[in-house]
C-alpha cells in the first residue's frame, strides 16, 4: 500500500484517502480522479477511503474532523480538544499536599533526635516531666492526701573510701560536675551508703559513671553492683553497662537507708599514650521515690 505526506501536518496517510486521517487536510485530487468527472460517485473504493464528514446535530450540516465547531450554525460538533486522550486532572485530595511533605521532611529528623536524645538522657527525661508521671490521690471522709514521684536528696553519705575532700560521695547528689572516687583502689570492696530524712518509697534510681570521656576511660567504673537497704530482706544485684551514660535500676521498696556495694568493676584504660587511673569513679546517683 503506497502512502504519501499530508502537507498540513506531515503525517504518512494512504495515498486513497482524500482528506488526512490525522489532522483532516484535504491532500489533493489525484490525476486520474481529474480525468474523471464522475470520481466521487464511481468510485466506491474512494468512497470506502475517505474520511467520514461528522454531521451536526443541530442543522445537519457536514464538516470534516478536525472541525470542531459546525461552519453552519457554529455549535460544537465534538468536546474540546484537551479531552481527548487524557483522563482528569486529580484532585488535590487525591495527590499528596505539600504540607504533608514539609512535615515528613520535619517530623522525621525530629523523631531521631528525640530517640538520640531519649538514650542518652533517660532520667533528665523523667525529671522533666516528674510531675506527669504519677499522681494518687487518696480521699478520705475528711482528709486528702497527695503522693507525687518526685526526686529524693539524702541528707548524708559515707564512703568507704574517699581520694580526697573534692572527690566526696556528696558530689553524687549535688547536680554539678563534681564526682565520687575511691583512694586509689580500683573500686575493690568500694561502698556508699546514703541516709534519709523520712522514711521513703522509692521507686527506682539512676546510675551514671563518669560523664567526661577522658575521665570514663581511664578511670575505673563499677560493673556488678549490690543494693540493700535497711529493710532486712531487701537486696538487688545489677550489671551496669560500660558506658557514661545514665542507667536506670529499679527498686519499690520503703527505706530511709540505701546502700550501694561495688562488687566488679570495669578497668580503666591508656588513652593518647596516658596511664588509666587507679581510682573508681561515679558522676552522679539520682533517687526518685514517694514520701
Amino acid at each position: 500500500m503506497e502512502n504519501i505526506t499530508c502537507k498540513g501536518c506531515q503525517a504518512t496517510v494512504n495515498k486513497n484517502l482524500e482528506f488526512c486521517s490525522s489532522c483532516g487536510e484535504w491532500l489533493g485530487l489525484k490525476i486520474g480522479e481529474v480525468e474523471n468527472d464522475n470520481f466521487v460517485e464511481n468510485s466506491s473504493e474512494i468512497n470506502r477511503m475517505r474520511i467520514p464528514k461528522i454531521k451536526c446535530s443541530n442543522c445537519g450540516n457536514t464538516n470534516l474532523p478536525s472541525v470542531k465547531n459546525c461552519k453552519e450554525c457554529n455549535l460544537p460538533l465534538v468536546k474540546p480538544l484537551s479531552n481527548y486522550g487524557a483522563t482528569n486532572l486529580p484532585t488535590r485530595k487525591e495527590v499528596p499536599g505539600i504540607r504533608a511533605v514539609f512535615f515528613l521532611a520535619l517530623i522525621i529528623p525530629l523523631i531521631a533526635g528525640a530517640s538520640f536524645f531519649y538514650n542518652d538522657r533517660v532520667a533528665d527525661e523523667v525529671i522533666e516531666e516528674i510531675s506527669l508521671i504519677e499522681q494518687t490521690t487518696i480521699t478520705s471522709t475528711s482528709t486528702t492526701i497527695q503522693t507525687n514521684l518526685k526526686p529524693q536528696i539524702p541528707v548524708s553519705c559515707l564512703a568507704s573510701s574517699t581520694f580526697n575532700d573534692d572527690f566526696s560521695c556528696e558530689n553524687l547528689y549535688d547536680d554539678s560536675n563534681s564526682m565520687w572516687q575511691d583512694n586509689e583502689l580500683s573500686c575493690e570492696g568500694a561502698t556508699i551508703e546514703f541516709t534519709f530524712a523520712n522514711p521513703i518509697y522509692f521507686e527506682f534510681i539512676v546510675f551514671q559513671n563518669a560523664e567526661k570521656s577522658s575521665s570514663f576511660i581511664r578511670n575505673f567504673k563499677a560493673r556488678d553492683i549490690r543494693i540493700t537497704t535497711d529493710q532486712k530482706d531487701f537486696e538487688i544485684e545489677k550489671e551496669l553497662e560500660n558506658d557514661n551514660f545514665q542507667q536506670w535500676i529499679d527498686l519499690n521498696t520503703d527505706a530511709t537507708k540505701i546502700k550501694i556495694e561495688i562488687l566488679s568493676s570495669f578497668p580503666g584504660e591508656e588513652l593518647n599514650g596516658q596511664n588509666p587511673f587507679s581510682e573508681c569513679a561515679i558522676q552522679e546517683i539520682k533517687f526518685f521515690g514517694k514520701s
